[in-house]
């Protein structure tokens, strides 16, 4: 009985630590759909305005080109590490799964739903 009882106790704290919230599913969904249409200026247009300032349009539509030319579509992102803070913000770590190999992708949301942070990373490398 002690198993069973610290089995759903241990199954209920994975399962709870990797969900992710409503609006961080949405913007992620939502960068996956943009990224495989090639509507990367739907990305950035998601993007908060500190982010959009932070480096030149153009900067962040050839980084897209780039992955998208290298790799591919987004087959799907598996959530690896996922964290909430008590200012709404989440930041969410995944391997991106391409159709020609796997990067590691780390998105934070804000609670407006904007992307405040964005990283592509090859071999733990900044793309």
């Amino acid at each position: 009985m002690k198993k069973v009882f610290y089995f759903m106790i241990l199954w209920f704290t994975i399962t709870t630590s990797f969900a992710q919230n409503e609006i961080h599913k949405k913007v992620t969904d939502s960068f996956i759909l943009n990224f495989n249409n090639n509507d990367f200026e739907l990305i950035f247009n998601s993007f908060s305005s500190k982010m959009q300032n932070s480096r030149p349009k153009n900067y962040f539509l050839n980084l897209f080109n780039r992955v998208k030319k290298e790799h591919g579509n987004l087959l799907f992102l598996e959530l690896t590490d996922y964290q909430e803070n008590n200012q709404m913000k989440s930041r969410g770590n995944y391997d991106g799964h391409f159709e020609a190999g796997t990067l590691q992708i780390k998105i934070t949301v804000n609670q407006k739903g904007e992307i405040i942070g964005l990283y592509i990373l090859k071999d733990k490398i900044v793309l």
